[in-house]
């Protein structure tokens, strides 16, 4: 039985009971779509060239200590005039995906660290960010988003299964990055030094469904998706993880993340 169909049988299983004792001509009452809290999405535009990008980092961490790394999270897309894309001698982070985002919400002269928060409007103040992040979760939404990751590490081919759930059926689209933590690699310092050793985490791998993602088919309330992806040699696999997210012209509804798993 797929992911789907167990998700349905639970569902309806607990229908059926709850109907059970109710009269023939009160079973079809409307009920409003249950909400959830809304996890949080920040868009991290930094870069290992940008002094002040650190600085941001820490305060993301901070962000994170206080609300939940499952409920806040970040990826950190290396672009703009301070993205490295690397040399023979030096490990960059910048890659043809990253500047094509950049391009599509910035200008060349946009400073950095800048984030969208949610997919709101972009802030380079990230002593602000952990405000407006509190300013999200406050909202609820009716999507649910269950991911399952699977790869065979022999072939490093990555498996993922997707499955959104919105009673109201709303129009977006759903997103699939792939993420990696504990890329050590160059990295401007608020002093100006260079640290070789700085530990870049939650860095923006590519897009597995493409750049902007797939648009939501509901059945019955449900949207399923499958994806499959060759990880790249030199992606540390055990270091990486899907970052799943709804968005919309609203902004982001429901954003997800979990880690790949080996068989």
């Amino acid at each position: 039985m797929n992911i789907k169909n167990i998700i349905y049988t639970a569902l309806m299983a607990m229908a059926m009971s709850a109907c059970s004792n109710i009269a023939e001509d009160e079973r079809l009452i409307y009920v409003e779509p249950a909400t959830v809290n809304r996890n949080v999405l920040i868009e991290d535009f930094t870069g290992q060239r940008c002094v002040k990008c650190p600085n941001a980092t820490v305060s993301i961490e901070q962000i994170q200590e206080a609300y939940g790394s499952d409920h806040v999270i970040a990826v950190a897309i290396h672009s703009g005039r301070f993205g490295f894309a690397g040399n023979a001698k030096y490990v960059g982070l910048m890659n043809d995906e990253c500047k094509d985002y950049w391009s599509h919400w910035f200008e060349d002269s946009q400073g950095q660290p800048v984030a969208k928060i949610n997919r709101g409007s972009a802030t380079e103040d990230f002593s602000n960010w952990s405000s407006i992040v509190a300013e999200e979760m406050k909202k609820e939404t009716t999507v649910q988003i269950t991911l399952v990751n699977e790869i065979d590490m022999n072939s490093r081919n990555l498996h993922v299964t997707t499955i959104v759930n919105d009673p109201k059926q709303q129009d977006g689209k759903l997103q699939l990055w792939l993420v990696e933590d504990g890329i050590v690699a160059l990295q401007l310092q608020p002093d100006g030094s260079s640290k070789m050793d700085y530990e870049h985490n939650h860095v923006f791998r590519a897009s597995i469904n493409s750049a902007w993602g797939e648009a939501l088919d509901f059945n019955d309330g449900y949207s399923d998706h499958v994806s499959n992806y060759t990880i790249p040699e030199g992606y540390v696999i055990d270091n990486c993880s899907i970052v799943a997210f709804v968005y919309n012209d609203k902004g982001v509804e429901q954003v997800t993340k979990k880690k790949i798993e080996g068989k």
